[in-house]
């Protein structure tokens, strides 16, 4: 059996919480490229319009612990209060535009997004507005395009990332929105639906900000079982933030691999009974989940007063849970559905691409290999592609991609008439 290493971020906040600036420091100092991530944000700052700004990284101390903090040269943007109040789509396309001008991956990209429109979103939820205050800010965005940016130059974007509990704070703190306790109601709408786990903490200040946690939750979704694994070297980033603690005012990752060959990660399962819907309609379900679900089933059932029934089971990502429970209500009308969360295990899979030349064409089959155990699995679409234009039987198009893959085959023509 073959055992792949995966990559691991674990993101430790459990001392001082985790801040935008503070994990995209620690990023920062894990790259080693701190100095290659000033010249792309400065560089889309520019592209933005927001020459007034300039970032810059700085080696410090926390109470005895050295590390790279964020800093602004010259002038430093408004922390908070009505001078960053903005409109909210205003704030979304001025990320829209930084996303693009740093150069981010797709990945990258909607990550980024995602973030955005979490904290957006977020604060609509809990103060009704489509004015934003403390996050329309220009570090807010820089703290949300740097972040998605070291993490591609530190190489983990495929990463898996883990989160340990999250220190908070306690007390009550003054925003725009007047005193607020801590954490502040973003924060704690952003760790309860994350299902970011808390750690506890006496300290009266606010450790863990919004934006911090919409990163924290769009990055590790609440896992925190981490597997043991090696550390990488130099393996570990150090992010200090700007506010005496009266103790190391950090976040920290740690970078290693894991031996396991298998992941977890945080899914969700929306699941409803229906007794009055056709089944032309649960075809029609099944097409409108495709592409937004993980995984569906229909199973049949008997339900109360003995009615035939069906039991509608899918299975969603954090980015795509809201989507299916709405999809699910809309199309099916009914009152309501359940929706847990659970913890999935997957095995490592790599894809890569096998050609067929079948009568003197050539077909690209993608193949997903099974990391833990060796095994192939061509992709059925491509499979039943070629079998439909060539008009040969489905099971000898995947017969000839397995032969193909077999070592021993290695170089030998592969032909639609074997």
């Amino acid at each position: 059996m073959r055992v792949a290493y995966l990559n691991l971020v674990l993101i430790d906040a459990s001392l001082a919480g985790v801040s935008g600036d503070k994990l995209l420091s620690a990023l920062a100092s894990a790259s080693g490229r701190s100095k290659d991530l000033e010249v792309s944000i400065n560089r889309a700052l520019r592209a933005i319009g927001r020459n007034d700004v300039e970032v810059f990284f700085e080696e410090v101390k926390s109470h005895g612990i050295e590390g790279l903090q964020l800093k602004f040269r010259d002038s430093m943007p408004e922390d908070a209060g009505e001078a960053n109040a903005q409109p909210a789509n205003e704030v979304f396309n001025a990320l829209n535009a930084a996303v693009e001008a740093i150069g981010l991956s797709q990945t990258g990209k909607k990550q980024a997004r995602s973030t955005m429109e979490l904290l957006i979103n977020t604060e609509r939820l809990n103060h009704g507005m489509e004015i934003l205050h403390e996050l329309g800010s220009i570090d807010t965005v820089i703290d949300i395009i740097g972040t998605f940016k070291a993490i591609e130059l530190l190489g983990v974007e495929t990463s898996v990332f883990f989160t340990t509990p999250v220190a908070v704070g306690c007390g009550a703190a003054l925003s725009s929105h007047g005193t607020l306790p801590i954490p502040a109601p973003a924060t704690l709408s952003i760790i309860s639906h994350a299902g970011l786990p808390i750690a506890k903490t006496e300290v009266q200040q606010e450790l863990t900000t919004p934006t911090g946690a919409a990163l924290l939750a769009i990055l590790t979704g609440g896992r925190i079982d981490l597997p043991p694994f090696r550390m990488s070297s130099p393996g570990v980033g150090v992010g200090i933030g700007r506010r005496e603690l009266g103790f190391p005012n950090i976040t920290r990752v740690m970078l290693g691999e894991s031996l396991a060959g298998l992941t977890e990660e945080v899914i969700f399962l929306v699941e409803t009974n229906v007794d009055d819907v056709d089944g032309e309609l649960l075809g029609w379900l099944l097409d409108k989940l495709n592409g937004k679900a993980e995984d569906v089933c229909i199973i049949p059932m008997l339900t109360k007063k003995n009615r035939p029934g069906h039991l509608i089971r899918a299975v969603a990502t954090f980015d795509s849970v809201g989507k299916v429970i709405d999809t699910i209500l809309d199309e099916t009308g009914t009152l309501g559905v359940k929706v847990s969360p659970w913890k999935r295990v997957k095995v490592g899979r790599e894809e890569s691409v096998v050609d067929l030349d079948i009568k003197d064409k050539r077909y690209h089959i993608r193949v997903k290999k099974n990391l833990r155990t060796g095994g192939f699995k061509p992709a059925f679409d491509d499979c039943r592609k070629v079998a439909m234009e060539e008009g040969i039987p489905l099971k000898n198009v995947v017969d000839l991609v397995r032969v193909k893959l077999r070592p021993k085959e290695k170089g030998k023509s592969i032909s639609g008439h074997e």
